[in-house]
């Protein structure tokens, strides 16, 4: 105050003496300049007071890996005009291993900084919707999560092993401004119950996919079928994002939330409303187009060669597929650290054993017969396979919870119309009298 009341007196002096209007400009500059600089130390006076933090929800995209949305944390200060972008979702793409390494085990993810400017070009070019939410935090909060960051960003300090839903972007993200806020986020919602699971959030993301996705679904055991609380689903950024503008903090319960603001908007309908991938859908026409002509065929044409040559196709393609689901949930459980794939029920109705009917199928396909040994061992078989579908069924009425009623469908079908299909062509013992 003392130097703004001592350069007013010398603009007065400076009047006084007519000075050059151009020596007064400058005097008056050199004012401003003096009054903003103990503006900026007067800010500055607090550490933290310069910086802001701010939560950029990325909204999902077309890719498989981007269906879920993204966030990120960006810290600003405005004394040094940076922005820093701390992403936790960062993997290797190029890496020649990384399909087995995430089929093994958990993929190695770290945290990695950019610009504010370099992630808006990103989405934008991705197509992705992208808001940024100002957080309403004290100066001591907000330096303390900009240290932790960098701190994090460290090359020791980066790695961590990705789980989709209990360790991803999203968690670190929350677990942070959860501590750093006193529990606000978590306050009230570990409690919370949904009614929802990990299933339903995985089944809405994956709209609009079909073979992979169901692949994924198939994968997934009980782990993901439990109820969960508003905290467990805050795994999701959108669901962050929403918590967020609802929650309040301190004695006077401020919004967490100051400002709120969409930087870019996506140009398409959001994904899953869009047209079916042709790929997926070329698959799905083969291997069910397989199944119906080859179980429909053998049921409809009855006794001749080509019925049973039919009914032959149809069970070559439902044990392939069903033997290799089964292969497939085998090694999860026992080769790999996927807990949320243990214990999966759809080893009862999609058994490894079903490759086994590849062979009676491609014989039947190349001579339309099978010896006696075999067709009274398929009878068996097939009906005990009925048997374990109806005790996956059953356990629903007891602790077992998982959703799979899809799999269960599509096995109880195939197995059926397999049992009409090989009785129709005389192909099992009857167990009636059956005239043709």
């Amino acid at each position: 105050m003392k130097t703004a009341v001592a350069v007013g007196c010398l603009l007065f002096t400076s009047m006084k003496w007519q000075y050059p209007m151009k020596h007064l400009y400058s005097l008056v500059v050199a004012f401003s300049a003096i009054v903003g600089s103990q503006a900026a130390v007067a800010q500055a006076g607090e550490p933290g007071d310069t910086l802001a933090i701010h939560v950029l929800t990325m909204g999902p995209g077309d890719d498989l890996f981007s269906k879920f949305g993204h966030i990120s944390l960006m810290v600003e200060d405005t004394a040094k005009r940076t922005n820093t972008v701390y992403n936790y979702g960062t993997f290797d793409f190029n890496d020649p291993n990384l399909k087995f390494k995430y089929a093994k085990g958990f993929l190695t993810f770290w945290l990695s900084t950019s610009t504010f400017r370099r992630t808006v070009r990103r989405y934008e070019a991705y197509n992705r919707t992208l808001v940024v939410q100002t957080l309403n935090l004290t100066p001591a909060q907000r330096l303390s999560i900009a240290e932790k960051l960098r701190q994090n960003a460290r090359p020791e300090n980066r790695e961590y092993d990705y789980r989709h839903y209990l360790d991803n972007c999203c968690t670190r993200i929350r677990d942070l401004l959860d501590e750093e806020t006193d529990g606000a986020l978590s306050r009230g919602r570990q409690d919370e119950p949904t009614d929802r699971t990990f299933r339903d959030w995985t089944r809405r993301a994956l709209t609009g996919e079909y073979i992979l996705p169901t692949m994924i679904l198939f994968s997934l055991g009980p782990a993901v079928d439990r109820p969960i609380t508003r905290w467990d689903e805050q795994f999701l950024p959108e669901v962050v994002n929403e918590d967020l503008d609802q929650t309040r903090i301190g004695a006077q319960q401020q919004p967490l939330v100051a400002d709120k603001k969409q930087v870019v908007t996506r140009r398409e309908p959001p994904p899953g409303q869009s047209s079916i991938p042709p790929v997926d859908l070329a698959v799905a026409y083969i291997l069910f187009g397989s199944l119906i002509v080859g179980f429909g065929g053998g049921i409809a044409l009855g006794r001749r060669a080509l019925g049973a040559r039919l009914t032959g196709w149809g069970m070559t393609v439902f044990g392939l597929v069903a033997g290799l689901g089964g292969l497939i949930l085998t090694l999860f459980w026992t080769a790999t650290a996927h807990t949320d794939t243990y214990f999966n029920e759809n080893l009862l109705i999609t058994p490894i054993t079903h490759l086994w009917l590849i062979g009676p199928g491609l014989k039947l396909v190349f001579t339309a017969h099978l010896s006696d040994r075999t067709r009274r061992f398929l009878r068996v078989y097939l009906f005990a396979a009925l048997g374990l579908i109806l005790i996956d069924v059953l356990l629903k009425i007891g602790p077992f919870i998982q959703d799979n009623w899809e799999f269960i469908g599509f096995s109880a079908a195939c197995t059926v119309a397999a049992i009409g299909a090989l009785m129709r062509n005389h192909l099992i013992p009857l167990p009636f009298k059956y005239a043709a």
